[in-house]
């Protein structure tokens, strides 16, 4: 859910079985998020197939990422120890940056940013109430943005790039 739909470590593990059931009705699924804000998300079909599989395993009105008679925070704890632990296996080769589960959030931040999705279309999937939240938490990712529109208004007015002289354009 974090790496397909963006969502936040304890929004996944708020997600219950009527809220599983609902997001399946309607293709998205229902999510109150920090300060008690509520978005919806669209699902994958991905989301959509693992979906289906839960209700079989866990009782009507009860979490689904969270076993009975565990406290949510302790199913966090557990699935975030899991994550360190198996870490040096599965993390990519070369990255620099431990992996985590919110990391997830972030590569689908930036999946979607390298995808050309408009910068309020992610903050409005991540939760974010403004497009400054996400500019300020997502920044490498945006970084390249301004140069990208730098260059293309230069080639629309007939300036290669950032290193021409705007001199030599005046005085044409």
């Amino acid at each position: 859910m974090t790496w397909y739909a963006g969502l936040r470590i304890h929004e996944c593990f708020r997600i219950d079985t009527a809220i599983g059931e609902q997001a399946l009705r309607e293709n998205a699924i229902t999510i109150k998020g920090k300060g008690g804000k509520v978005r919806s998300v669209p699902i994958s079909e991905s989301i959509s197939i693992e979906l289906k599989k839960l209700p079989a395993v866990t009782s009507r009105g009860h979490k689904l990422f969270v076993p009975d008679g565990v406290s949510t925070d302790i199913a966090i704890a557990r699935l975030q120890q899991y994550i360190y632990m198996v870490r040096p296996q599965i993390q990519d080769e070369g990255s620099t940056h431990p992996m985590t589960l919110h990391g997830l959030r972030h590569s689908f931040a930036s999946i979607a940013h390298s995808r050309n999705v408009p910068l309020f279309g992610i903050s409005r999937a991540l939760g974010h109430s403004t497009t400054s939240t996400t500019t300020r938490i997502y920044m490498h990712l945006f970084d390249d943005t301004h140069l990208s529109v730098v260059q293309a208004v230069g080639e629309a007015v007939g300036i290669n790039g950032p290193g021409d002289s705007m001199k030599g354009k005046m005085q044409e």
